[in-house]
């Protein structure tokens, strides 16, 4: 019963989840390329989960 409703509540956030994922290896990734690129995929990505939280909370009001 406890791990049937981890796996739901789990499941809910796989998205999320993967989408952060994707952020952290494309950041890695231009530090790879080097520093002025990977600072700039964090400010990117910063943007990008700024939006994603505000659609979030948009939906759920």
């Amino acid at each position: 019963m406890m791990i049937s409703n981890l796996f739901k509540l789990f499941w809910q956030y796989i998205d999320i989840i993967c989408f952060l994922a994707a952020l952290v290896c494309i950041v890695w990734g231009c530090f790879l390329i080097n520093q002025i690129a990977g600072l700039f995929s964090i400010g990117i990505s910063l943007i990008l989960i700024g939006l994603e939280a505000e659609l979030i909370s948009s939906q759920s009001n």
